[in-house]
């Protein structure tokens, strides 16, 4: 069912409200991106990446990857936000930035945590002054998770 629901949330986004993508990745850029953060992206990763490289919808950013921004933003970009907090913050080497919520809670992939597809459970967590701390796991992968966040914005 997995890939299913990132197959029907890929099918879905442009659908939604202010729709916005920065185009594909390349296989060369997505290799970069793994070798910098030391992590082997999942098939759904790589899909996303290759066809949206970074998503976002009527007030959701879903972060993609560049790894050759060397501008210091961090939003938007996983590969920026996830190598400044793991020095900063602690952030363990196997949780990726991919969703900020504004509230001092982030939504991350959890390499750590592969279900049957060898796909990255999606969790959040808060910095909590000392380390990023575990607060729930949010959905089974990033196609389940970009689903629930499409089908809440299209049911509004």
């Amino acid at each position: 069912m997995s890939y299913q629901n990132f197959e029907k949330a890929m099918e879905l986004a442009p659908t939604c409200k202010f729709f916005t993508t920065a185009g594909g990745r390349t296989p060369t850029e997505i290799k970069k991106a793994e070798q910098m953060l030391g992590i082997r992206f999942s098939r759904q990763c790589k899909e996303f990446y290759e066809k949206f490289g970074y998503l976002s919808f009527y007030g959701t950013e879903i972060f993609g990857i560049d790894p050759d921004d060397d501008s210091g933003i961090l939003e938007g970009n996983s590969v920026a936000y996830a190598l400044n907090d793991r020095q900063e913050f602690h952030l363990p080497n196997e949780w990726i930035p991919i969703y900020n919520y504004e509230n001092g809670n982030m939504a991350y992939l959890d390499y750590t945590s592969l279900n049957i597809e060898q796909e990255p459970r999606v969790i959040m967590a808060f910095y909590n002054g000392d380390a990023v701390e575990f607060v729930e796991t949010l959905a089974e992968d990033l196609g389940t998770f970009l689903l629930q966040l499409i089908q809440a914005h299209l049911n509004k």
